[in-house]
């Protein structure tokens, strides 16, 4: 069951409440990862909760490591949402626009005009898409 699952993410449990557990993960930008990000910047790390499901029945305790996974398909999921439709958006609208008003600027206005437009309509159904992203956690091996 686990080889359909990915995109795994360590964690301390933060909360559990039921059958949901609160998972506090660390964020990093990427600078912070850099070997130079002394010299460059502070590095960067952001806390986040995320309320995850026990893979397979487990039993958890607050202040356990533990894996934070999300189904491949979820994952899939996630980009072409987020970059594969605004990519066919923007080559479609700047095409198009360009045959009609035969003006690269006016293309590629309209072009980031459709794309903005689409993030925007991405944001205002963020909680119905979010519904369909499943956190799962497992113990670490």
């Amino acid at each position: 069951m686990i080889e359909e699952h990915s995109i795994c993410k360590e964690g301390i449990v933060h909360g559990i409440d039921g059958n949901n557990i609160e998972v506090e993960i660390t964020i990093s930008s990427a600078c912070s990862e850099c070997h130079a990000k002394s010299i460059c910047m502070p590095s960067d790390h952001k806390q986040e909760f995320i309320t995850a499901t026990p893979l397979y029945g487990e039993t958890f305790q607050v202040g356990e490591r533990v894996a934070l996974v999300l189904k491949n398909r979820a994952g899939q999921k996630a980009v072409i949402l987020a970059y594969l439709i605004p990519f066919i958006v923007l080559m479609a609208t700047l095409l198009i626009s360009y045959a009609i008003f035969k003006n690269e600027l006016v293309s590629v206005l309209v072009s980031i005009g459709f794309v903005a437009l689409y993030y925007l309509i991405l944001k205002r159904y963020r909680k119905k898409i979010d519904e369909s992203f499943t956190f799962f956690v497992k113990k670490l091996q």
